[in-house]
């Protein structure tokens, strides 16, 4: 992983996300792609700069913009990490996924804006909406007094071998970021088997789809997410991963809806990966 690309609004939710990024592109000599989303009221990369001028307000924004990202390009190069700076321009078109796959971008890292709600305060949603479709992880961060850590971080799972290439993908992720991943099946009373059968289950799905030596944990729990939240605090992990289903009518798959949820009320990285991307 060599491309970790980093959205940022300028908060200092954003500059977490900016110095986490950091600390792993210095660790693994990787690049950071800066990127700024700015909503235009047409297609910006269409118009010629005569026609820029019919909207100052907009012009106005995008200086603004540069001058931010000047200043954290200064950061970076001060710290001795390469990195590039780009505005992307949205008319509620989004292009960006594409962007993503031409620059080959490895990863996502994003900052949370707090507690506050998922669809008013994370950083860019609408945007986080869009990177969950490109098929590489995006990892949730908030602002930490401590130095962010994964060295435990558990992998929320249901077995299904839909998920298995993602699994694979999401694994390579969490040890790329110095963790060695646990997995984690939430028992709900809706979806409700017995322990020996979840086990079976973890067992031939490593069969097929472990590189590595995995510990399971099973929680019983009235929904996914409460599980997932209850287990992450009992046992005080660093972060918490989970593989994404973009159909939510599938119960054996977690839905879009689980990942915001977590960002919201787990006060850890979240980290997700669509699983759909690995669709054949």
């Amino acid at each position: 992983m060599k491309k970790l690309l980093v959205p940022t609004d300028f908060s200092v939710h954003a500059d977490a996300a900016l110095d986490f990024a950091s600390q792993l592109a210095r660790k693994h000599d990787a690049e950071i792609f800066l990127t700024h989303v700015v909503l235009t009221p047409v297609n910006w990369t269409k118009l010629s700069k005569e026609q820029e001028k019919l909207y100052p307000d907009t012009l106005e924004v995008i200086r603004n913009a540069k001058k931010e990202l000047s200043l954290r390009m200064e950061r970076l190069n001060e710290i001795g990490v390469r990195a590039n700076e780009r505005i992307h321009f949205s008319d509620g078109k989004e292009r960006l996924v594409s962007y993503l796959a031409s620059e080959k971008i490895d990863m996502v890292v994003m900052g949370s804006h707090g507690k506050y709600g998922f669809k008013a305060h994370v950083l860019g949603s609408n945007t986080y909406t869009v990177l969950r479709k490109a098929g590489i992880p995006v990892i949730v961060v908030k602002p930490s007094e401590k130095a962010f850590s994964f060295e435990k971080v558990v992998i929320a799972t249901d077995f299904n071998e839909a998920s298995g290439k993602a699994f694979q993908k999401i694994g390579d992720t969490i040890r790329f970021m110095g963790g060695t991943p646990d997995l984690l099946f939430v028992n709900t009373p809706a979806n409700f088997m017995e322990d020996a059968q979840i086990k079976q289950l973890g067992k031939e799905f490593l069969k097929k789809f472990g590189m590595y030596p995995h510990e399971i944990h099973i929680y019983s729990a009235y929904n996914t997410e409460r599980g997932i939240l209850q287990f992450a605090q009992e046992e005080n992990v660093d972060a918490v991963a989970l593989i994404t289903h973009g159909k939510t009518d599938l119960q054996q798959l977690f839905s879009p809806s689980v990942t915001e949820n977590l960002v919201t009320y787990l006060d850890k990285p979240v980290i997700s990966l669509n699983v759909t991307a690995f669709d054949s």
